[in-house]
């Protein structure tokens, strides 16, 4: 008898696609809609396209360095790349506000979190935070910067393509593909990274680029209260991989939840663990980490700069 996916349950977070032993299971492409985005922009002339790759990218292409990785996608076609790490400021910082104001919440960011609550702890959507993710965040604030701006995703998060099809996410985000797929643009392209110059990433702070990680998203929080001085005690947990949300969920639900900050990992590791991810390992997590020490901006508050203004 065939395996059937129900999808009454399905949370769209890729563990079955990553961990199924005969290559059976795959999620949709979104490839051809890129490819098809590139050529119409017919070398940015007709709009600017844009890529917004997540900050797990700091743990992936281990073979080559991250500027030059940057320089593949430019060559691919793309005008510009963001960090989605300044979206994730942006929701850390906002996202503060909003634990103050309400006194609990839990995080929006990892889509395949949100689903699970929405599903299986129906009671506790009001609690989620009404921040869009840090990757519709970023490209929100794109888009109302250049009008007609398209702009792709480029993660290791197989929800997120179940994300942008959200109403309140496609006015934001063209297309979604994982950084597996970004490897198959490239070598279709015959690009080779290493033979690059390297580029510049940097838009965003510390704390905006370890939301790729079980625990940065608190933490990043922490930092955005005490920045805007904000009188809030946190109590936050941060649950890593989805049997660690289900047990604090279950926790709240019933009122014994010691604590008033929720952050959903649906991946063990965080981001650095999802099923679009090119490698798995408990290095990613001190890739990223070095990857936030090198970020210019030291503060939340300095890497929004202008975003707040």
């Amino acid at each position: 008898m065939a395996a059937k996916i129900d999808n009454s349950k399905c949370i769209a977070c890729g563990a079955c696609v990553y961990t199924c032993p005969f290559g059976a299971i795959s999620d949709k492409s979104y490839i051809l809609d890129v490819i098809d985005l590139i050529k119409k922009s017919e070398d940015n002339t007709k709009y600017k396209l844009h890529a917004v790759v997540a900050p797990s990218i700091s743990s992936q292409f281990t073979y080559a360095k991250l500027g030059q990785v940057i320089s593949g996608i430019k060559a691919l076609g793309f005008h510009h790349v963001a960090e989605a790490a300044l979206g994730a400021d942006m929701v850390a910082w906002t996202e503060a506000q909003e634990l103050v104001e309400k006194g609990f919440l839990t995080s929006s960011c990892c889509p395949a979190f949100v689903a699970y609550i929405k599903k299986n702890f129906p009671t506790m959507v009001d609690k989620i935070s009404h921040n869009l993710s840090p990757m519709a965040a970023i490209s929100k604030y794109i888009k109302e910067t250049d009008p007609g701006a398209k702009i792709v995703f480029i993660g290791p998060c197989t929800a997120k393509k179940a994300e942008v099809q959200l109403e309140s996410v496609k006015p934001w985000v063209d297309a979604c593909i994982t950084f597996e797929e970004l490897q198959a643009l490239i070598d279709a392209r015959d690009i080779e990274l290493t033979a690059l110059p390297e580029d510049v990433l940097d838009n965003a702070s510390y704390y905006g680029r370890i939301f790729a990680r079980s625990g940065g998203l608190t933490d990043a929080v922490a930092q955005a209260v005490k920045e805007q001085k904000l009188d809030f005690e946190l109590k936050p947990v941060a649950c890593d991989g989805i049997e660690a949300c289900k047990l604090a969920l279950m926790k709240a639900s019933k009122g014994l939840l010691p604590n008033n900050f929720i952050e959903g990992m649906a991946c063990v590791g965080g981001c650095i663990g999802g099923a679009g991810c090119l490698t798995h390992g408990e290095k990613n997590k001190a890739d990223v980490d070095k990857y936030g020490k090198e970020a210019m901006e030291k503060t939340i508050g300095d890497a929004l700069g202008v975003v707040l203004k």
